[in-house]
């Protein structure tokens, strides 16, 4: 990251920092992606064990990775006001919180993952994979956050490329262990849908001993002397808590209402519940565009931010507006003309295939709300602005899906693509909300500027 002085100068800082992002979130939403469609041309039974496992493990994954990326505003204002000094201590802190915050999840996936799935009426070869899934998952916990750790490092130091070639090693990785698991390949068990929980596990473990062994020998980043461990400063990590909480809140209200209409699938046949998670995957594959504007926001908006640059600040905010709609407009077309196609990536059942292809056309919607909210998130975080955005989100998504939802299914008959409409309308209004909060802070900036 360095000062701009031109449009185009910061055309260039945006893109170069954007499109690795783009590419790296691309390969990990594709790892999701990569278990379903391996899953789901294995049997339809097993991928909607797979489907339930992912409703409950998605919104706990985005709440703690959401909390250890509040690292990237935080190292963003440090280099900003030319602090860097603080940057290693910062690093480890979220490096204890990320060992704390495993340890916790791994205790929820063990003793609640029974109890709930064991309520939700499932076929019990549904219920077998799903907690087999999520058990195997529950491995690679303690790497995923660490390396996420690792990521929001690397990006809030501008490295985002690196970070990129690091995350596209996890296709590959999850492919093969997937592939050796599932269908029991050189003499291992044949595990089916639960094997890839496993090989996702194995994939993050491999992938985070990689990335220790990169940051240890970039020269970009031994400036900052990361290779001398830092003591806990309780002061310190309990900032980081206070700024991380509502980002993991608000990604957690986000993607917990997606993951409650699935567990809502629960109720129809399994057929539905595969069709369902086929879409939604997808759909989550195609946010990775408004994500990634949305993470590029955050790391240069803090530091152009910390340095006071409010004029780079705004034309930076639009730059990135614009191009999150524009790949909107692309994600449309492709969505909408080849949504039959994408389908087929799932399954081959007619009834699949038709039902898929009417959730598919639901989400269309979805690309055109994202591309509205999610820069705003990225434009608050870089202000530093968390905890509002986090009221505003819950209020938003859990306001409206259910009960839009539920009288759509009652009144209007809809059936499962209620909750869809719900998903929609919700998406809707968090990012009218996310916009008046953006006015609101660059005018209390101004007036005592």
């Amino acid at each position: 990251m360095h000062e701009t002085h031109s449009l185009r100068e910061r055309f260039l800082v945006f893109f170069k920092i954007f499109v690795p992002i783009l590419i790296y979130q691309f390969a990990n939403f594709s790892a999701s992606s990569v278990d379903t469609t391996m899953t789901g041309q294995y049997d339809a039974l097993h991928l909607a064990g797979v489907a339930m496992a992912t409703s409950l493990w998605s919104p706990f994954f985005t709440f703690l990775t959401g909390i250890v990326s509040a690292l990237v505003p935080i190292i963003g204002h440090h280099l900003g006001s030319g602090r860097k000094d603080r940057v290693a201590p910062d690093f480890y802190q979220f490096l204890y919180m990320a060992l704390g915050l495993s340890l916790i999840l791994f205790a929820l996936v063990f003793l609640g993952a029974p109890l709930v799935l064991g309520h939700l009426g499932l076929e019990p070869v549904v219920r077998k994979v799903a907690l087999g899934y999520l058990r195997f998952l529950s491995l690679g916990i303690i790497p995923l956050l660490l390396f996420s750790v690792v990521r929001s490092f690397l990006d809030a130091l501008g490295l985002t490329r690196l970070s990129m070639y690091l995350m596209l090693l996890l296709l590959p990785l999850n492919g093969f262990f997937n592939f050796l698991l599932i269908y029991g390949i050189a003499g291992l068990p044949e595990l089916g849908g639960a094997g890839a929980g496993l090989g996702t596990s194995l994939a993050y473990w491999a992938l985070f001993l990689i990335s220790i062994a990169v940051i240890r020998k970039h020269k970009k980043v031994k400036p900052y002397q990361i290779e001398k461990i830092q003591p806990l400063d309780k002061t310190a990590l309990l900032d980081a808590l206070k700024l991380g909480l509502p980002i993991g809140g608000t990604v957690f209200a986000e993607v917990s209402i997606f993951s409650g209409v699935g567990l809502v699938m629960a109720k129809y046949p399994s057929l539905v519940i595969a069709s369902h998670q086929a879409a939604m995957n997808f759909s989550n594959l195609t946010y990775a565009f408004p994500l990634s504007v949305s993470s590029a926001m955050a790391i240069i908006i803090s530091y152009e931010f910390g340095a006071k640059r409010m004029d780079a600040v705004k034309s930076y905010s639009k730059l990135g507006r614009l191009t999150a709609l524009v790949f909107a407009g692309f994600t449309l077309f492709f969505l909408y003309f080849l949504r039959y196609d994408l389908a087929e990536l799932y399954g081959h059942e007619p009834e699949f295939l038709r039902m898929t292809t009417v959730f598919m056309t639901y989400s269309l919607f979805f690309q055109v709300s994202d591309a509205f909210a999610a820069p705003l998130q990225g434009i608050l975080r870089g202000y530093k602005d968390t905890k509002v955005p986090f009221y505003l989100g819950v209020l938003s998504y859990w306001g409206l899906t259910f009960p839009v939802g539920y009288l759509l299914e009652k009144v209007a008959g809809l059936g499962p693509y209620s909750y869809w409409i719900g998903l929609i309308a919700s998406l809707i209004v968090s990012g009218l909300c996310y916009q008046w909060r953006l006015n609101r802070i660059v005018k209390r900036y101004e007036s005592h500027h």
